[in-house]
């Protein structure tokens, strides 16, 4: 069972990034945008393509979902994070290897201070979730007639295919919060419980940052620098 509260955010120091702590928000994108081309709406209509392959859904059933789906699909935000900071991939692949920084995030203030979102932790495999998806049509079949819970699949649908990246991406550790409209959202500071620095980033962008967050709303963030581990390839983090 899960039970960290920690959500991490890897950026190079950048334009982006600097606005993302001075103006406090968080960019939630719309699927569409996302790295991976197997992601969302690039994949999503296979999985439902597998999911009527296995599963008997009437052609009119099907349309009515495929509609809501689209409709639904077009206008949610997502923003990703990892539950892991010491990811030597994570480090080179967003935050300019290794010269940018690492923002960690309580996820319990995000969702006090700044939701509505859904936070969904991905699962890696090489399978599309259609098996998932047809677990929950034969749940709804087998309690209430499909027509009546029709509405409660939608969402159950879009998690799984949200929720389901390919097994090589394992190592991002991924959680994504999403919202029902794509855009900025802000978060207040307390949100922000710490801050660190890459193994290579310039000792000039290390002293920006912190003159950015100077004042008493962000003095509560704990600030660290990573060093390479001393015994083994990983990183540790000392507090400064």
């Amino acid at each position: 069972m899960r039970t960290s509260t920690s959500l991490f955010k890897y950026r190079a120091f950048n334009k982006s990034s600097i606005e993302l702590l001075v103006n406090r928000e968080l960019w939630f994108a719309k699927p569409e945008t996302l790295n991976d081309p197997f992601e969302c709406q690039l994949s999503y209509e296979r999985v439902l393509e597998a999911v009527w392959n296995k599963k008997e859904i009437a052609k009119n059933q099907q349309k009515i979902l495929k509609n809501e789906l689209d409709k639904r699909l077009s206008e949610l935000g997502i923003c990703s994070f990892s539950r892991t900071r010491k990811n030597q991939l994570m480090w080179s692949h967003y935050s300019d290897e290794h010269r940018g920084f690492c923002v960690g995030f309580n996820e319990n203030t995000l969702k006090k201070t700044s939701g509505p979102f859904s936070s969904i932790p991905v699962d890696y495999q090489a399978d599309l979730p259609y098996q998932k998806i047809i677990k929950r049509f034969e749940y709804f079949e087998s309690n209430e007639p499909l027509d009546n819970s029709i509405n409660d699949i939608y969402g159950d649908i879009l998690a799984s295919v949200i929720g389901t990246k390919y097994t090589n991406w394992k190592y991002e550790k991924e959680t994504r919060l999403v919202t029902h409209e794509f855009g900025s959202l802000a978060f207040e500071p307390k949100s922000v419980v710490s801050i660190a620095f890459g193994l290579r980033m310039a000792k000039r962008d290390k002293v920006t940052l912190k003159k950015l967050l100077n004042s008493p709303e962000w003095s509560h963030i704990n600030w660290f620098q990573a060093e390479k581990a001393k015994d083994k390839f990983g990183l540790e983090f000392v507090k400064i």
